[in-house]
């Protein structure tokens, strides 16, 4: 279960530093809602997986 804590942990500080990297490379918020929607997508997934090692 602990190894899918470090993609969650990677997850969460790239979606908190979005802003950051859009205003970095072009600031126009389409780069920040990409980034946000695949980090989200990491953290679900890495979720599931550890829900899913503890039930087995």
């Amino acid at each position: 279960m602990w190894k899918y804590l470090a993609p969650v942990i990677v997850g969460v500080i790239v979606a908190l530093l979005s802003e950051d990297i859009d205003k970095m490379f072009n600031g126009n918020k389409k780069l920040k809602k990409v980034i946000l929607v695949f980090c989200g997508g990491v953290i679900i997934i890495c979720m599931i997986s550890a829900v899913l090692s503890v039930l087995n």
